[in-house]
């Protein structure tokens, strides 16, 4: 079975892919670029990124005329399918609240007439509320970090109000046999039938208002970002290769995988990147301290010397690609500009509430995040980092992870 797993941010791109990951980025950039113009192109589309939990893999399973349903764990060597409750049991009896969820979803998901399978999150069982918020009444429910509120004015109201299960699917399996099945992005929830057990929605955005089209001003902004960038990439492409090369070979004494470690430790701490001599001044003393820490942690002499002879080669590497690093941090930057643009566009047009629950009650939060999808197999993620890294972190949750045992 064909994991969907390569879906990574628009600005690791150049990281992952080096200078091809560049024109990837750009491509998808160009394309939602067409798209907020209003140009159609019915290769590519854009999903929201729901923040459910637990993932959840269901359908007739290939070689079987038998329903199933699991986690993750359907891809384990030893794979967890689930066809029966006693399945589940046996499969995942360590995580009480997650057999609960997945005997709800064996329960009523067959009764959607599912063709081959599909992968999606659950959002809600038996753990739905109805509050007031915003002076609304709501359906609401809290899968993962993001509190979502389907208010009594809204078309869905009374379906999430009926429900006992609620999930978006986002991703379709193909297959004749369990090796066989690959994965494509988007899901087609219309070929579903309806059931008024079950609420599912799609992942899909809807058509896009007037109010959420690139203005004269924007198009020209981003006219000015993509031109900038072609000057960086010139400078710092072969920098970006090697760093790919390295992060492919995940060697963690090299500059490579360090590096995109620490632009993540950027998004971990909420923190925006203001100066790349800054960034490439600090990460240069983080290399060393971790190069410092990793011969710190073997015994022998030789063991010792070969870990200071790879940091000081990656100290090396710094000095003598300082240019093109310090290009690599603007263009990673310019790319995350752009994306933002996008999503605080595509924020506009979404039809749910979206809270972050605290002490003090709720508050106003944008979605996850969306994703990308051209051809139904090429995508990125488009995710404001910063904003959902740090509530993910800090959110009070009560869901039921998914297992990958």
């Amino acid at each position: 079975m064909s994991k969907n797993t390569h879906l990574e941010h628009l600005e690791d791109s150049i990281l992952l892919d080096g200078r091809k990951g560049a024109a990837d980025a750009f491509k998808f950039l160009d394309l939602l670029g067409k798209t907020f113009m209003g140009t159609s192109n019915n290769g590519f589309k854009i999903t929201t990124k729901w923040d459910g939990a637990p993932a959840i893999f269901c359908g007739m399973y290939p070689g079987t005329n038998q329903f199933f349903v699991g986690t993750k764990s359907v891809f384990n060597k030893d794979a967890k399918v689930n066809f029966t409750e006693e399945d589940i049991e046996r499969n995942h009896g360590h995580a009480p609240g997650l057999v609960e969820k997945l005997k709800a979803a064996l329960k009523y998901f067959p009764a959607l007439g599912i063709k081959g399978v599909a992968q999606g999150d659950l959002l809600f069982t038996d753990d739905k509320k109805k509050e007031q918020i915003d002076g609304k009444q709501c359906i609401t429910f809290q899968p993962n970090t993001i509190t979502y509120c389907i208010s009594e004015d809204n078309e869905m109201y009374d379906k999430a109000n009926a429900a006992k299960i609620g999930v978006v699917f986002h991703t379709t399996y193909t297959g004749n046999t369990p090796d066989q099945l690959s994965a494509s992005f988007g899901y087609d929830i219309s070929k579903l039938k309806t059931n008024k057990n079950v609420l599912v929605l799609s992942a899909e955005t809807d058509t896009l208002g007037k109010d959420t089209l690139l203005t004269a001003q924007e198009v020209a902004k981003l006219k000015r970002m993509k031109t900038a960038s072609a000057s960086l990439i010139n400078i710092a492409g072969d920098f970006l290769d090697k760093v790919a090369e390295q992060i492919e070979a995940n060697d963690q004494l090299t500059v490579g995988p360090r590096l995109k470690i620490f632009f993540n430790t950027y998004v971990r701490q909420g923190r925006r990147i203001n100066s790349a001599a800054n960034f490439v001044r600090d990460f240069e003393r983080y290399f060393e301290e971790e190069g410092m820490k990793a011969a710190a942690k073997v015994k022998t002499p030789k063991a010792k010397a070969t870990k200071h002879m790879k940091t000081y080669a990656g100290l090396d590497f710094i000095q003598e690609n300082r240019t093109a690093l310090l290009k690599t941090v603007a263009l990673y930057t310019t790319l995350q500009g752009a994306k933002h643009l996008f999503i605080r566009k595509l924020e506009k047009g979404e039809k749910f509430g979206t809270y972050l629950r605290s002490e003090d009650g709720y508050k106003i939060t944008a979605p996850e995040g969306y994703v990308a999808i051209s051809e139904g197999t090429n995508a990125v993620k488009l995710v404001d980092r910063l904003s959902f890294s740090v509530a993910n972190f800090n959110v009070s949750k009560n869901w039921v992870a998914g297992d990958s045992k």
